[in-house]
């Protein structure tokens, strides 16, 4: 029995026959339908493949994340307004793709919704291998069929400390006054250098890693 992928083969092949037929004086480019062939071919994805290449796509944006606000921290004169991530153009073009970017904390300095029991679980043992100063690196989950959720951990570093380190100290009391206006919830602060202060959440969807693959 003709499988169906060679059907369509078949198919493309013959309308491409059919097309020349009409037009008998056109030469017919075999390496283009070759190649149109090879792209219509259905390609085994493993899940590993997926897995592999949602973790680097995840490492990625991190990254690029992470230089676009540091980059606006360094250029910010009260280095508050830049916290947010979502004007980034790194979040922007991901968010285009279906990607969320965000990142938790036990102590957020706006108001977030509240973790769920998965979400306190992965932040305990971030925090965790932190006061034990184990080696950590990014992690991936499968959330369901179609999506994946991508962690990695936030540390408290010096181009932090102006904002989330100790008050009267690494916050100078301007700065201190201006996050009362702006965040009158606001717990994080008074964090020590290397202290974990949140973990970046990058939710996933498959079918944008099996396009890529």
């Amino acid at each position: 029995m003709m499988k169906i992928r060679d059907l369509s083969y078949g198919l493309l092949l013959m309308v491409i026959m059919i097309t020349a037929a009409c037009d008998p004086g056109a030469p017919v480019d075999s390496k283009a339908v070759k190649e149109e062939i090879q792209s219509r071919k259905i390609r085994k994805v493993s899940a590993s493949d997926i897995m592999t290449r949602a973790l680097s796509t995840g490492e990625g944006i991190q990254a690029e994340v992470t230089r676009q606000h540091l980059a606006s921290l360094l250029a910010g004169q009260d280095g508050i307004g830049p916290c947010d991530l979502q004007s980034l153009p790194a979040v922007v073009e991901a968010q285009a793709r279906g990607i969320d970017v965000s990142r938790i904390s036990l102590n957020p300095r706006r108001n977030q919704r509240p973790l769920d029991s998965l979400e306190v679980a992965v932040y305990e043992a971030f925090e965790y291998a932190t006061q034990r100063q184990l080696k950590m690196v990014p992690s991936l989950e499968e959330i369901n069929e179609t999506t994946l959720r991508y962690w990695a951990p936030i540390f408290m570093n010096q181009a932090c400390n102006r904002c989330h380190g100790k008050k009267g100290e690494g916050i100078d009391d301007k700065t201190v006054k201006l996050l009362q206006e702006q965040f009158p919830e606001d717990q994080s602060y008074d964090f020590e250098e290397g202290a974990l202060m949140g973990l970046w959440r990058i939710i996933i969807p498959k079918k944008e890693i099996i396009k890529n693959l």
